[in-house]
C-alpha cells in the first residue's frame, strides 16, 4: 500500500513538472514573432507525428531555442531552419534521440550489420 501511495505521489509531481514546462514551452512560442510562430506550430505538430521516444519535449525546447536565437540575430525564419523545415526538425530530433535507448539500440543495430557484412558472419 505505502508503494502504491509512493507512486501516486510521483504521478502527481511529474504531472505537475510536465504541465510547467509544457506551459513554459508554450509562453516562449507564443511571444515568438508570427513568422517564427507559423513555423514552431507547423515542426510542433510535425513531431507529434514522427517523434519515437518520450523526449519530444526536448526537441521543442532545442528547436525554440534555436529559433529564439535567429529572433535575436534578426534573420528570417527561413535562415535559421533552411527550405527544408521538416529536414531541420528531424536532424534536431534524431541528434537528441540518437542519446536514448531508442537511438543506442539502432547504433547497436547498424554496427551488428555492418559487422557481419564486413566479416562475413551470419550470427
Amino acid at each position: 500500500m505505502i508503494d502504491l501511495i509512493k507512486k501516486i505521489r510521483k504521478w502527481f509531481k511529474d504531472s505537475k513538472t510536465d504541465k510547467k514546462v509544457w506551459n513554459d514551452y508554450v509562453a516562449r512560442k507564443n511571444a515568438l514573432p508570427h513568422d517564427y510562430r507559423v513555423v514552431m506550430d507547423a515542426i510542433q505538430n510535425y513531431l507529434f507525428n514522427v517523434a519515437i521516444d518520450a523526449r519530444v519535449m526536448d526537441v521543442l525546447t532545442a528547436i525554440l531555442g534555436h529559433l529564439e536565437e535567429g529572433v535575436a540575430d534578426s534573420r528570417a525564419v527561413l535562415e535559421v531552419t533552411g527550405d527544408d523545415v521538416a529536414d531541420f526538425a528531424y536532424s534536431v530530433m534524431t541528434a537528441i534521440q540518437a542519446d536514448t535507448w531508442t537511438g543506442r539500440k539502432g547504433a547497436e543495430l547498424n554496427a551488428r550489420v555492418h559487422r557481419q557484412l564486413k566479416d562475413g558472419s551470419h550470427d
